[in-house]
C-alpha cells in the first residue's frame, strides 16, 4: 500500500511539470557519501545530498531524489563516495586584519604551531626567547625593516621590556606583539621610528613609555602608528592570502569578524575585504560585526547603521555590534572577583562598566544584537548586570545578547545567564594553552582547571559555540571541538573532566549553534533542504573516531555554495 502510494506520488509530481516549466529547472548535482552527518535531529544521517543553484535541494538516499530529477540535467559527483560530509564548519569569532598582521611576523611562542608550511618550535624560557630574537635579528639583512615578533608571553618568557630590547639592538626597531595582541612592547629605535614620545601621546593609563609598554586600550595608541606599515598593500595582500589558506585548511565555510572598524574604519575595511575575498578564489563567506568601542574616535551610530546594511555576496554585515568589557586572558588582565590573582594584582577594564553600559544602550534600544568580549568572573557580573538593567528598561525577546570568550565563570553566573537569555561564543583554547601555567601562578589550580567551563554552559541550556579568535587558537573548528570534548592541556593534563562535552555537542558548537550566535541558522549550520550548500568533507567519521583523535581527522576540502574546493586547490 505505502509503496504504491509512493510510486503514485512520483508519477503525479512528474506529471505536473509542464515542458515549459521543466525547461527552466536548473541542473542538479548529487553528492553520494559514505555518510552525511546533517546536525539536524529530525534526519541525523543520510547517504547523499542533492544541490542546485548553490542550495540544498534534498537530503537522503540517491533513490529518494528521483522526484527532483525530471527534466533536469543531473550529474552524480562521486568524489565523496568514501568520505564523510558534515555541515560547513563555522568560526564565528576571528580577526582577519589582526591575523594578517601576525602572519607577517616572526613567531616565537610557548607552544608548537603549524600554519600552512610554517612550523614553529616551542620556546618556553626567557633565555630561549632572547636567543631567538637575536637569531632573527642576525638573519634580518634588510636595514630598513623592523623586527616584528608575535607570541611573547611573560608567563613563560619572563619580563622583556624596552631596556632589555635596547641591549639587543639600539638601531633596529624591535616590536613584540604579545600572544593575545593585548600588549605591544618596543625598543627605543621602534619608538623613534614611529614617532612615539611623551609629547605625542600625552599621559595614558595603559602606556608605560619608559618600558616601551602598551597594553589594552594603549595598544590602540601604538596601532595608530603601526597600521600604515602593517597594511602597506603588499604586506596586507600577503597576510590576507595566508589567512584565506588557513581558514580553508580548517574546513571553514563561514567566518565572523568580531571587530570591524578598529584599523582603517568601517566602510574602508569592508571594501578591503570585498576586494580581497569577494570572488571565487575564496571558499567561505565573512560576516562582519562593527566594533565601535575599539576605535580611538568611536563613529556616530548612523555610520554603524550604514555599515550594517553592507551586503556583498561573500562579505556582508547586519544589525550586530560588539563591545569590550575587561582585559585580555593571555595577559592576565581579566577582572576577577575575590580572591583575585595569586600575586594580588588587579585586572583591567577595556571599557569601564558605566561607559560600557552607556555605549551598549542605544544599540540595544534599536534592536541590534549585542556582542561583548568578557573574560573574568567580575567582568561577567558587570555584563550580566548591564543586560539585566537593559531588559528591565526595554524588554526584548530573542535578543541573543552574546558573550564572547567567558574564560572564568561560576555555575551560578551561568545559571543567571540562562535566565537572561544569553548566548555564548566560548574560547576553549584557554584551557589547552594556559591551564597548567595559570594553576601554578595567577589563579591557582581550582579556578585554572575550571576555565572555559563549557560543560556547564551546555548543561544550563545556553546556546554555546566555539571560536578560535585566530591567532589565539588554530583556525580549526575540529581542534576547538577536540579541546572542549577532552579538556587536555598542552602539557597533557586532564583538567575538570566534568566540564567535557560530548562529540555531538562539540560538533553542534562549530556548526548549527555557531550559526545561531550570528543569526544565520536559517541559512547555514546544518544540512537541510533550502539551506546554503556548504559542506566540509572529512576522511573519517567523528562519531566513529576516538574522541582523543578528533583533532586529527583529515579534511579533504569543502563545498561552498555548491562549488567544490579541495584543500590542495587554494594557492
Amino acid at each position: 500500500m505505502n509503496q504504491n502510494l509512493t510510486a503514485a506520488a512520483k508519477v503525479l509530481a512528474l506529471s505536473v511539470l509542464s515542458p515549459m516549466a521543466a525547461a527552466q529547472l536548473e541542473p542538479l548535482t548529487i553528492f553520494p557519501a559514505s555518510t552525511v552527518i546533517t546536525m539536524d535531529p529530525s534526519l541525523p544521517r543520510a547517504s547523499a545530498v542533492a544541490v542546485s543553484e548553490g542550495r540544498i535541494v534534498a537530503v537522503g538516499d540517491v533513490a529518494d531524489f528521483a522526484v527532483w530529477e525530471a527534466s533536469r540535467e543531473v550529474s552524480i559527483d562521486e568524489r565523496f563516495a568514501d568520505k564523510v560530509i558534515v555541515p560547513g564548519l563555522i568560526d564565528n569569532h576571528l580577526h582577519p586584519f589582526l591575523a594578517s598582521i601576525v602572519l607577517n611576523t616572526v613567531w616565537i611562542t610557548p607552544q608548537e604551531w603549524q600554519v600552512g608550511d610554517m612550523q614553529v618550535p616551542a620556546t618556553r624560557t626567557h633565555e630561549g626567547f632572547v636567543r631567538r630574537l637575536e637569531e632573527e635579528l642576525a638573519a634580518n639583512a634588510d636595514p630598513a625593516a623592523p623586527l616584528l615578533s608575535w607570541g611573547y608571553h611573560a608567563s613563560w618568557h619572563g619580563e622583556v621590556m624596552r631596556p632589555e630590547l635596547d641591549e639587543i639592538s639600539t638601531d633596529k626597531p624591535i616590536v613584540l606583539i604579545q600572544r593575545s595582541f593585548h600588549e605591544i612592547i618596543m625598543n627605543s629605535a621602534a619608538l623613534d621610528w614611529l614617532g612615539l614620545n611623551t609629547d605625542d601621546i600625552g599621559v595614558h593609563p595603559d602606556v608605560e613609555l619608559g618600558e616601551g609598554f602598551f597594553s589594552e586600550s594603549g595598544v590602540d595608541v601604538a596601532l595608530e602608528r603601526l597600521v600604515p606599515y602593517f597594511f602597506a598593500p603588499e604586506r596586507l595582500r600577503a597576510g590576507l592570502d595566508a589567512l584565506r589558506d588557513a581558514v580553508h585548511a580548517g574546513g571553514i565555510t563561514t567566518i565572523g569578524d568580531m571587530g570591524v572598524g578598529g584599523y582603517l574604519g568601517l566602510q574602508e575595511e569592508a571594501q578591503v575585504y570585498q576586494d580581497h575575498f569577494g570572488d571565487s578564489r575564496t571558499p567561505f563567506r565573512m560576516f562582519m560585526v562593527a566594533s565601535p568601542g575599539t576605535m580611538l574616535t568611536p563613529p556616530p551610530k548612523q555610520d554603524v547603521d550604514a555599515f550594517a546594511a553592507i551586503d556583498f555576496p561573500r562579505v556582508f554585515s547586519g544589525r550586530h555590534v560588539k563591545f569590550f568589557a575587561d582585559g585580555g586572558f593571555f595577559a592576565l588582565n581579566m577582572r576577577m572577583k575575590y580572591p583575585g590573582y595569586t600575586d594580588g594584582h588587579e585586572g583591567r577594564w577595556m571599557m569601564a562598566p558605566d561607559a560600557l553600559e552607556a555605549a551598549v544602550r542605544p544599540y540595544w534600544n534599536d534592536g541590534y544584537q549585542v556582542h561583548v568580549h568578557v573574560n573574568g568572573d567580575e567582568g561577567l557580573d558587570v555584563v550580566l548586570d548591564i543586560l539585566d538593567g537593559l531588559l528591565q528598561e526595554k524588554p526584548r525577546f530573542d535578543h541573543r545578547f552574546t558573550l564572547h570568550h567567558v574564560g572564568i565563570s561560576t555555575n551560578e553566573q551561568l545559571r543567571r545567564a540562562t535566565a537572561l537569555g544569553v548566548v555564548i561564543s566560548a574560547q576553549p583554547n584557554y584551557l589547552w594553552a594556559l591551564g597548567d601555567k595559570y594553576a601554578e601562578s595567577g589563579l591557582g589550580y581550582d579556578r585554572a582547571s575550571q576555565m572555559s567551563r563549557i560543560g556547564a554552559m551546555v548543561r544550563n541550556g545556553i546556546p554555546t559555540s566555539l571560536h578560535s579568535d585566530f591567532t589565539m587558537a588554530p583556525a580549526s573548528p575540529l581542534w576547538l571541538a577536540w579541546v572542549a570534548a577532552n579538556r587536555i592541556t598542552a602539557d597533557g593534563t586532564l583538567m575538570a573532566p566534568e566540564e567535557r562535552i560530548s562529540v555531538e555537542e562539540a560538533l553542534r558548537a562549530v556548526t548549527i549553534d555557531a550559526a545561531f550566535a550570528m543569526g544565520l541558522e536559517d541559512e547555514i549550520g546544518s544540512i537541510v533542504a533550502g539551506k546554503k550548500a556548504d559542506f566540509t568533507i572529512l576522511e573519517s567519521d567523528p562519531f566513529e573516531t576516538p574522541v582523543s583523535a578528533l583533532k586529527d581527522i583529515e579534511i579533504w576540502g569543502t563545498v561552498f555554495e555548491g562549488t567544490v574546493y579541495p584543500v590542495s586547490s587554494i594557492q
